[in-house]
């Protein structure tokens, strides 16, 4: 370090050092003052003495010293916990410079373990936190001896030091890096042991923390494992037995003083771990564990339904965390479905089916508590009750459980099921007649799980595979509890909604009767749990009869039904609000002939409702899906159009302060869905009022989304009705043409966010497929605008957009395309041709939507086939990127190497690229037709296909796959553009895309049948020859 350095920076004492010390108090007094003002200055304080060489040591002395006062100590400690994250070493994510010194680093090690056996919880916690946070970095190298401490902690019976200790522990295993593991888990798998084993030396809460912490360090060593074969074998084989043992016993445990629910809880966490990462090793002990956990399963059932109160004393965890009864039956759960998941304990669970989910419906039971909290908050109830849930719960959770098992063992769920609900029903009839109040609780439970699952139900029972009398339970069940005198609400409710998922195997009185008693739930005398069910069940008998083509039998009752739900929406708001709309627009599809009846009362509270809770993106988009089914019935076109467009030209034309922000963007989204779903031709209303707002809105907007949404709402135009568009004239007389152009242009300029360019593309494409050659001049300079917007644009799906708009050119007017390419420069000063190659065939690979693959995967094919066919040079003179050159001693890239090491790349001619790009094309799109093959296969019992496999399993294990090399995790994880499930929906909705006969190509077949006939041209041979293992292997699996 250079003297001048030094004076600057060096070790400061005496006085001066002293004087910082003061001064970090004060500052740390000064924090917690009551004044605005003294503490917003304080805090700039602390940034200042915050980069001093000594600001850590002095936080740690303040936080250990026993004489300081409390608060001071505990924000001293919180402090140090981010003076540690930030400062203490530069590879740290979060680090800030200066990296503390080692002298200070040493001096803060020696300080801090002294505040693990501190009295007060908090500092202690905190300091543990910085402790944990110090040891990933400098354990074992720079502080070995971190480990004998906190053993000696362990045993020295001082239950705040083991407290310490344990949560130094807790945190570091949960950090603990893939280098330190074979060093920790030796050394603290073993005293785990001890502890969790030592039930007269340890409190519950620290064996629970014991298992916790062996728990993390049994997930981490798997992960491991899969990098570093005989890891597990190493590091956790070793205790797996004895560990299993003490797990058994401590099941079985009584609770009292060595035992309670949160252990338990940590056990069974710890049991489930072990089978799914180690199932081997557990199959011996799976004899003894098994009908333990089915003990506790049973045991709590009982206390279930009793132990709902929230006065119920609920031990608390040594950190404040609740550790309730529902956590262990959370964790029994977890650990069946962890027992699905695996094909050597499947069928253990398929055994004992009928006991299984006669138990789960136990655990459907409504609790007193959900009573009394969704009596007070109808919307609590419909969230709680959603089928896409957020709440959690022990009801939720059966649920899933009842939902896995019938997945994965149809028939068999289907027959115990049936068997459980009878059985249940027998004993709900007995509670009932011995005066049990609660008699409903299960009645209730029977038909949330029989609905829950009513395919396999309905479907066994058609078949005659299983033996349940659907009738009974409609008629004496179901009926049966609805004409009760004083049944609850929320049996009533789930009576209504059970009822509407079973209509296939009703006769046509009973549906009447049950049309008529969920009329009547909807009126305004019922209970809110009665009416939320009632809309429910609306839209189940709507969505059944709708699929049965037996929508008559609703006719009669639907003015009821309709006045039921206005008066509802009037009455409530958000979640009750939504479910009101989702059922108001599936009413809207029953009968046309109603809803135009009906038109002047659904489509003005519509409007009311999108203009009252605009700000509610849910409430509007379920607004815009009724709008669009009033669209498409003609006879409520025209008076809808006459109520909903000045409304939407007023909000499109008022000065954007006037308005609630974000109200403009949708009413324009509101407009794109009318004119999507209006038979042409359009209306003059829609022509000559609403198309011109529009125009002029997107053109005088700086907003990003107006401006996209307009952009969507002009194509919506152009795709309908490009004829009416091209003759409109505005007074100066500029046809309505002129105006998308004005827009294209403006979504264009390279004065604006790249962001309003991301569907610009879709615009300009379906302009060209629409107009043609009426666009002459102005298509090139759109091409133009274009080209100088792609060499702005950085993000993918900008880029995306933009490169289609050639791909479109390709398929449609190829020639002209690249005769337009090559008379322009590009940035280079070379053609713009090989501008546009390089930026497509970098990104081909990443674009992302099935309709977007075919569009430019078939535009490839295309371009090789014309060069080939007209032996075009403008296209063979490019060269491109190839493949990145990996030098075999790079081992894995880090960040820091990539900074040192540049990427380095082959060139490649571009007919040889394209060539590559398709096979990759194909890979990826036999792949998704596998995976798609697959999931319908998964869905057959599967319990036959591994009985094979198992005994392979031992011995492909270090046959490596190779071709992976060089490819980041996370792009391995990404998935697939041609996967189903990798959109929302699975379907393509935009309507210009359907329309597209590519869109409809069958893209494994056609790029199968492209590749065999390219192989037979003479100048195959000169592609095949840069071919890599991964393309050679794709093109055998066709034959080539």
């Amino acid at each position: 370090m250079s003297a001048a350095g030094g004076a600057r920076s060096g070790s400061v004492t005496g006085p001066v050092q002293q004087g910082l010390k003061e001064a970090l108090i004060e500052t740390l007094t000064a924090i917690l003052s009551p004044v605005q003002e003294v503490r917003a200055a304080a805090e700039e304080q602390i940034k200042v003495l915050e980069v001093t060489e000594e600001f850590g040591v002095h936080l740690a002395e303040l936080t250990v010293d026993p004489q300081g006062a409390l608060a001071i100590r505990q924000l001293a400690s919180v402090i140090l916990k981010q003076y540690v994250e930030t400062h203490w070493c530069s590879q740290s994510e979060k680090f800030r410079p200066p990296e503390t010194t080692d002298q200070a680093k040493a001096a803060i090690r020696e300080l801090l373990p002294g505040g693990l056996r501190e009295a007060i919880s908090k500092v202690r916690s905190s300091v543990a936190y910085a402790v944990s946070a110090i040891a990933h970095w400098d354990w074992p190298e720079a502080w070995p001896q971190l480990f004998t401490l906190l053993m000696e902690m362990l045993v020295s019976g001082n239950v705040n030091a083991v407290h310490g200790a344990m949560r130094v522990l807790t945190e570091f295993t949960r950090e603990v890096t893939d280098t330190q593991m074979p060093l920790v888990a030796p050394v603290i798998l073993p005293e785990m042991y001890k502890i969790f084993t030592m039930a007269e030396v340890y409190s519950i809460r620290t064996r629970s923390r014991a298992v916790e912490i062996f728990t993390t360090c049994a997930n981490l060593i798997c992960a491991i494992e899969e990098l570093e074969k005989g890891a597990a074998k190493a590091l956790i084989f070793p205790v797996v037995q004895q560990f299993t043992e003490a797990f058994v016993q401590a099941l079985q445990m009584p609770d009292g003083p060595s035992s309670d629910s949160g252990l338990k809880m940590e056990v069974l966490k710890a049991v489930t771990a072990l089978v799914k990462n180690f199932p081997k090793p557990m199959v011996s002990s799976m004899q003894q564990i098994l009908p333990i956990v089915w003990n506790t399963l049973t045991e709590s059932a009982a206390l279930y339904p009793l132990n709902h109160h929230h006065d119920h004393y609920h031990p608390l965890d040594s950190d404040g965390e609740v550790l309730g009864f529902e956590n262990l039956v959370f964790s029994i759960f977890e650990f069946v479905h962890t027992l699905l998941e695996n094909n050597k304990f499947k069928s253990t669970v398929k055994k004992a089916l009928p006991e299984l989910i006669y138990y789960v419906i136990l655990y459907m039971q409504i609790t007193e508590d959900q009573i009394k909290v969704w009596t007070a908050n109808p919307q609590q109830f419909v969230e709680d009750e959603d089928d896409d849930t957020f709440s959690y719960s022990v009801r939720i959770s059966a649920q899933d459980l009842l939902l896995a098992v019938a997945a994965e063992f149809q028939n068999e769920s289907a027959a115990a099921l049936a068997a459980a609900a009878t059985r249940h029903l027998q004993e709900a009839e007995q509670a009932k007649n011995s005066g049990n109040e609660h008699w409903w609780k299960i009645h209730e439970a029977c038909m949330l799980a029989l609905g829950s699952v009513k395919t396999i139900i309905t479907e066994n029972v058609k078949n005659g595979r299983i033996q349940f009398d659907m009738h009974g339970f409609l008629a004496s069940v179901i009926l049966a509890d609805l004409n009760l005198a004083a049944a609850s609400p929320f049996l009533l409710g789930r009576a209504l909604w059970a009822a509407s998922r079973f209509t296939a195997a009703m006769s046509p009185e009973l549906i009447q009767q049950f049309l008529q008693a969920t009329v009547s739930g909807l009126h305004d005398s019922q209970p809110p749990s009665v009416r939320i069910s009632a809309v429910r069940a609306i839209w189940g008998y709507c969505d059944q009869l709708k699929l049965s083509e037996s929508t008559h039998v609703l006719q009669p009752f639907l003015p009821s039904i309709l006045e039921g739900l206005v008066q509802l929406a009037a009455q409530f708001s958000s979640e009750v609000l939504t479910l009101v709309m989702e059922t108001l627009c599936i009413v809207c599809t029953v009968d046309p002939a109603f809803t135009t009846s009906a038109e002047n009362k659904i489509c003005p509270l519509t409007i009311a409702i999108f203009l009252k809770y605009n700000n509610d993106p849910v409430v509007a988009s379920l607004a815009q899906d009724i709008f669009k089914e009033l669209a498409q019935i003609e006879g409520c076109q025209g008076p809808m159009q006459m109520r909903l467009i000045p409304t939407l030209v007023s909000i499109m034309q008022a000065p954007s302060d006037k308005i609630p922000s974000g109200l403009c963007a949708t009413s324009i989204d509101i407009l794109t869905t009318v004119v999507r779903n209006t038979k042409p031709p359009l209306s003059e209303m829609l022509v000559c009022q609403a198309f011109p707002v529009v125009a002029q809105c997107t053109l005088r907007t700086d907003d990003n989304t107006i401006m996209q949404n307009g952009g969507e709402c002009l194509r919506a135009y152009v795709s309908v009705a490009l004829e009416q568009i091209a003759q409109w004239r505005d007074e100066q007389g500029n046809s309505g043409l002129w105006y998308v152009m004005q827009v294209v242009n403006q979504l264009l300029d390279p004065r604006t966010s790249e962001f309003t360019a991301a569907f610009v593309g879709r615009l300009v494409s379906t302009l060209i497929s629409r107009a043609g050659t009426e666009l002459g001049e102005q298509l090139d300079q759109i091409l133009r605008a274009i080209l100088s917007k792609m060499q702005q644009a950085e993000t993918l799906s900008v880029m995306q957009s933009l490169i289609m708009v050639f791909a479109h050119l390709v398929h449609s007017q190829l020639e002209p395309l690249l005769e337009f390419l090559c008379s322009l420069p590009g940035p280079t000063g070379k053609p713009a041709l090989e501008f546009v190659m390089t930026e497509w065939m970098s990104r081909q690979h990443l674009f992302y939507g099935q309709y977007e693959g075919k569009v430019s995967t078939v535009a490839l094919c295309k371009l090789l086939q014309h060069s080939l066919n007209t032996d075009d040079k403008r296209l063979q003179d490019i060269v491109v990127k190839g493949e990145e050159i990996y030098s075999p001693d790079d081992g894995i890239r880090t960040r820091s190497k990539s900074a040192k090491n540049p990427e380095r790349w082959t060139n490649i001619p571009l007919l040889v690229k394209i060539f590559k790009l398709i096979i990759n094309e194909l890979s990826t799109v036999v792949e998704a037709n596998n995976s798609r093959g697959n999931a319908a296969d998964w869905s057959q019992d599967s319990s036959g296909m591994w009985e094979e496999q198992e005994e392979e399993e031992g011995e492909d294990d270090d046959e490596e796959d190779e071709g992976l090399a060089g490819q980041l995790l996370s792009d391995l994880i990404a998935s697939n553009k041609y996967d189903e499930d990798y959109y929302e929906d699975d379907e393509e909705d935009d309507p210009d895309a359907l329309k597209d006969p590519i869109y409809l190509i069958d893209l494994q077949a056609y790029l199968t049948d492209f590749l065999t006939q390219f192989a037979q041209q003479p100048c195959y041979s000169m592609f095949s020859g840069h071919l890599n293992n991964a393309e050679r292997q794709t093109l055998q699996s066709i034959g080539l």
